[in-house]
Order: C-alpha cells, then structure tokens, then sequence
C-alpha cells in the first residue's frame, strides 16, 4: 500500500510549527534583555539626579549638566548620539519608576518593548501615581493580546480617562509649537515637515490623495491608446503625485501641473463624537474622549466646528455592559451594512493589521460561492493583502459571536482578533453612567 505524498505546503507547515515557539521564546528573552537596560538606565538617572541635588545646582541650565554628563560617557561606550541616550534615560526612568505593572509585564515577555513605548508615552499626561495605576491595569491586558499599532490608540483614549489635564487645555499649549522645517538627505533630496493640529493635517493629506488619484483618472481617460501614442503615460504612483501636487500647491497656489477641476476637490475627515460633549461642557462625559479616524484625540471646540457643518451623522449604539456595535443608523440606510462594518471593525481584521477600513474589502467570512450570507456577522474588514492571503493559502478564518474572528495559521496556531470597538466603546465599570440608556 503506498503512502500519499506529503505536499510542499504541509511540509512548511510542519517546519513552521516547530520553528514558531523558538521565535516566540526567542522575542520574550529579548524583551527581558530590555527590561534589564531600562533598569541600568533608570539606576544611571538617578545618579544624575543625586549628583544635581547634592551639587545643589539651582538654575535650570546648570542642572542640566550632570544628566548630560551621564548620558554622554553612556553614548561614547555605545558609540551613539548623546541625545538619544538622554531621551533613553527619562524613558527608562518613568517605565521603572511611574510603571511599574508594565515594566513587570515588559520583563515578563508578556508585551514588548513596543507595547511599553505606547503605554509610557500615552500616559505620560497622567500626574498621579493612583490614577497612572488605574490606566496601566485598563490596557495591560488588551497590550499582551494586541499588536503595539493597534494598542496605541486604544491607549489614548483611555488615558483621557485619567489625565489632570484635558484635550482641550493640552491642545491650546500645544497649538504654539507648530512649526515646518527642511532636512535633507542624499541623492539631490529633501524632506519637508509640518507639525499642526491633528484635524487640518489629515484634512490635508486626505485632499492630497483625492487630487492625486483625480488626475491619475483623468489622465486614463484622456491617454490615447498606447500603440498610438506612449509620450504621454503617467506611471507615478500615488505617492509620487502627492508629493508634485503638494509643491505646486505651496509654490504656484495652484495643481498648475495636472488637469483642470481638481481645485473643487474638498478633504474629508471622521470623528467620533459622545453626544454629551455637544450638549454642554456642564454635562460632558468625563470617560469618553472625542477621537479622530479612531486614533487620536482632539479638542471640544474644533468637533464642534466639524459637527455643525457635517452633512450627516451615523448614530452608533452600542451594548451598556460589552461595548460591542449594536447597530448604526441613519436616515438614508443603503450602506448601512457597510458602516456598520467600519466602524464595528475600524481596520483590518488580520491579527495586528492596522489598514483602515477604507482601504479594505468587505470579506465574506464563509465564501459567498460556498453559501455563505451577506449578513453582519458573516462579514468583516480584510485588506487587500490578507484577503488575498485567506483565499491563496491555507489560512482560515470563522467568525465567533460579537464580531471575534477566529484566525488558524497553516501551521495550526489559533488567533482571536477582536473589534477594537468592543474595547474602545467598553464604558468604565465604576462610571455611574454605565448604565444610561444613551
């Protein structure tokens, strides 16, 4: 009797499960390395700070100097830039000092340096010593379950929970250190850079994109068929024609060298608005933060701005206990499904993807050509690279209840990628309005 051969498939199957726990040991020993770092830098902090105490150096730019000392001689041993030892130093400093539950996970192997990074960056707008315990404990358990990418936003927004000072005030202070500066870099090459408020720079970028990929169709439509004619093809990328539309933007006022038309082209932005927030700052609800495309935070007044002149609302319901997406409805329902979806999923639903939904395909979890529905929880947001990859591989996917997809590797592994929403919109448990029917 013979014996059926083994596929080139079932063979890299095989090596990926036994090469898949060395990989996976092998990241949690570096992140204890880390751990060990951190806390040598931490100790090289403090003796910095002792030295500047017992020096008793008043002014500000003398006490410097013993921090600069230190994280010089660091930088010559490692042969790196002072300065970046020095941000290391008060990195290292507030994760073992002002963090210590994610320091112990860091050095448990349970999260990475990255996912560290998120947490002690985020919550550096948090002064209490309580409150900063409170935030760890909110977003520990989703970091060691969640990519850093997809932590970071969760994180800010659950740090406006806790913070002394709100968006609002952090935004008017922030607002004067915007500024544009030039580096440049080899082969003839520049970058230019623009720090301002959130909302006008996604705006912008957002209406370079549709420029850029109006004129790209505009030119498809008028080339001349290629035999004919191949002097006026237009091969740059989106990127490409961003980057031509933007300097002759800022040069000649105008896209003065693309087609006609495209000036009438506006940008578009979404935001997440509690209700409570555009009632009254009397009744604002302190645990909800008002969000941009789901990642960052921003002041009162500007959403208000934006809401008063928006065209339409979607209305999102979501259950008092869990968080998860009820339902999303508006006036005129036709994609209502799909809105439903984005904001159900708000990326990719890959395990660690974090493509926007507007970048992705609404993927029938159970094929359509196999039976399976167009209904809610038949459906989520893939990418085009991971919708490829669940259709040309032996990846597979099932949807569970409340939106988990339940992702099985070729070699066996089980992920479970949750919506974000049902931990974004999760109301905190000792909030006396948990319970209001909003």
């Amino acid at each position: 009797m013979s014996t059926p051969s083994v596929t080139a498939a079932e063979r890299a199957s095989t090596r990926m499960a036994q090469l898949l726990p060395r990989l996976v040991e092998t990241r949690r020993t570096i992140s204890r390395l880390q751990t060990e770092e951190a806390e040598l830098l931490a100790a090289a902090q403090a003796i910095a700070e002792e030295w500047a105490t017992d020096a008793e150096l008043g002014a500000t730019s003398t006490a410097e100097f013993p921090h600069r000392s230190v994280a010089a001689e660091i930088a010559v041993a490692w042969r790196v830039s002072d300065r970046t030892v020095q941000r290391q130093l008060n990195d290292a400093a507030a994760l073992v000092n002002e963090f210590p539950e994610t320091h112990a996970a860091l050095a448990s192997g349970a999260i990475t340096a990255a996912h560290a990074r998120v947490i002690v960056t985020v919550g550096g707008i948090i002064d209490r010593a309580e409150s900063r315990a409170e935030f760890e404990a909110s977003v520990l358990d989703y970091a060691q379950s969640e990519s850093a990418a997809r932590l970071a936003p969760l994180a800010k927004r659950r740090a406006e929970w806790f913070a002394d000072v709100t968006i609002d005030d952090r935004h008017r202070i922030a607002r004067s250190g915007r500024r544009v500066w030039v580096d440049t870099l080899d082969d003839g090459m520049g970058e230019l850079h623009l720090v301002g408020p959130a909302i006008l720079v996604h705006a912008a970028h957002d209406r370079l994109t549709r420029l850029a990929r109006a004129a790209k169709e505009q030119h498809a439509a008028d080339a001349v068929p290629a035999a004919e004619d191949t002097t006026n093809d237009d091969t740059r990328t989106i990127d490409q024609l961003r980057t031509d539309i933007l300097l002759d933007l800022l040069l000649a006022g105008e896209p003065a060298a693309h087609d006609t038309g495209l000036g009438a082209i506006h940008a578009s932005v979404s935001i997440t608005v509690p209700v409570l927030a555009l009632i009254d700052d009397t009744v604002r609800d302190p645990f909800e933060a008002i969000m941009l495309d789901h990642t960052a935070p921003i002041d009162l007044d500007t959403a208000r701005l934006l809401t008063a002149n928006a065209p339409g609302w979607d209305r999102i319901l979501t259950h008092p206990i869990t968080g998860a997406v009820v339902a999303v409805d508006r006036y005129r329902p036709s994609e209502e499904m799909r809105r439903h979806l984005r904001v159900r999923d708000q990326h990719c639903r890959f395990p660690g993807c974090r493509m926007p939904t507007r970048r992705c395909d609404a993927d029938h979890t159970i094929d359509f050509a196999l039976g399976g529905e167009t209904t809610i929880d038949n459906l989520a947001n893939l990418c085009r690279r991971h919708h490829t990859l669940k259709h040309q591989t032996a990846w597979t996917v099932r949807q569970r209840l409340g939106g988990i997809l339940e992702w099985t590797s070729p070699s066996g592994a089980v992920y479970n990628d949750r919506p974000v929403s049902s931990v974004a919109f999760a109301p905190d448990p000792e909030c006396e309005y948990a319970s209001a029917p909003f």
